[in-house]
């Protein structure tokens, strides 16, 4: 795998795809998702060497925050704080609860029907859900289910706030066929753009498809090969909706080694019937949702979930094949809690839930084309049952 550090000398916007009028406040979402980051890594190797970059990549991971030298996850979102509080003072995680409660009935809510139970906090303080990234130190005691002496704190988590700015300005509708201004409807809109803090960076991991012959036509044989190029001045890229510039560093490494190593965790699950695992989406959670709003998970049923909205997520691709497409996702940092139903082996953590034989998915590798690539990352806790009693 190549990893690349990004740092924008600009204004960065991410769209989600959705669609917007004359008039209106376009607002950028956080973070991008993944194909944001493929497209410029892929652009940058089509202007050297003019191939079809459509399928050169197998798998994207991230992207993540880096503040100074430190690599911050996707916050897991059943991390808490106190209502109406500024400052965290105090992090809470809320687990599901199976039992029946006297104040509401779980199902008079709006919880999917293939959701058992909640994630409910048992407790007197009010608390909210909020945004933000953790650490490493942080993952690991979530990992560890915040034993007595492993509390997640405030020092573990980055919150939006310590990372961007909004920053409006005023934009005008162009005309698509010649990216430029133009066309029969041109409009003012107001654009929240996003600005890094100056300690702030993107961190991601791309992992090449050396099988593919577009790359070994060129010569494109392995990873030396493309560092070669990336280290070609300027180390630029083009980044999100505006086209924005960023440099970047490039160096080889592997993603899927460095989580195991500073998290701690077996690089393979052996799962049996009935087992409890827990799932943290690394990525947004990009799926063919079925009626319910849940998907289904071959091996898996899914007892509870904790996010608080779903996001939307689009592509505009070079490729016919995938073209322009938005999709309701799951976002960063969502927990599924699962049980197996029947015996199996995972043979890869930190992995991907990728589409499987007709309506469901299965955990695996990526594999083929894939039109929201980088998306459905997890990482996976097997474990006791955790819910609240």
């Amino acid at each position: 795998m190549i990893k690349f550090t990004l740092t924008p000398y600009d204004v960065l916007f991410f769209g989600s795809g959705r669609p917007f009028n004359r008039g209106d406040v376009v607002a950028s979402i956080f973070p991008p998702a993944p194909n944001t980051f493929a497209s410029a890594i892929c652009s940058k190797i089509y202007y050297f060497k003019k191939i079809d970059v459509s399928n050169i990549l197998k798998a994207v991971y991230g992207p993540f925050i880096q503040k100074n030298e430190k690599i911050y996850l996707p916050k897991p979102q059943n991390i808490y704080k106190e209502r109406k509080k500024k400052e965290f003072r105090k992090i809470f995680v809320v687990k599901p609860f199976d039992k029946n409660l006297k104040l509401f009935d779980s199902e008079n809510t709006n919880k999917p029907n293939r959701i058992k139970t909640l994630p409910v906090y048992k407790g007197v303080e009010e608390i909210e859900p909020f945004d933000g990234f953790i650490s490493i130190d942080g993952l690991k005691k979530w990992l560890s289910d915040q034993k007595s002496d492993q509390k997640i704190d405030e020092n573990d988590i980055l919150s939006y706030e310590k990372i961007f700015k909004n920053e409006p300005r005023i934009g005008i509708s162009i005309e698509p066929s010649l990216y430029s201004v133009g066309g029969k409807e041109d409009a003012l809109y107001r654009i929240e753009f996003l600005r890094l803090n100056e300690d702030i960076k993107f961190v991601f991991w791309v992992e090449f498809n050396f099988a593919e012959q577009e790359l070994q036509k060129v010569n494109l044989n392995d990873e030396d090969s493309i560092v070669e190029i990336f280290n070609i001045y300027p180390k630029v890229v083009k980044l999100g909706g505006e086209m924005k510039n960023a440099r970047y560093e490039v160096e080889k490494d592997d993603f899927i080694s460095w989580i195991r190593k500073e998290l701690g965790i077996k690089d393979y699950l052996e799962i049996k019937n009935g087992d409890k695992v827990r799932v943290l989406f690394l990525t947004y959670g990009v799926f063919d949702f079925q009626d319910n709003g849940m998907p289904k998970i071959d091996g898996f049923k899914i007892n509870s979930a904790c996010f608080e909205n779903y996001e939307i997520v689009g592509i505009k691709s070079r490729d016919k094949d995938l073209g322009t497409k938005t999709k309701r996702a799951f976002p960063l940092g969502t927990v599924m809690w699962l049980e197996a139903t029947k015996e199996m082996r995972i043979k890869n953590n930190p992995a991907f839930i990728v589409k499987g034989n007709g309506d469901s998915y299965e955990i695996d590798k990526p594999k083929g084309k894939q039109e929201f690539i980088g998306t459905n990352l997890i990482l996976i806790k097997e474990g006791k049952d955790e819910t609240n009693r």
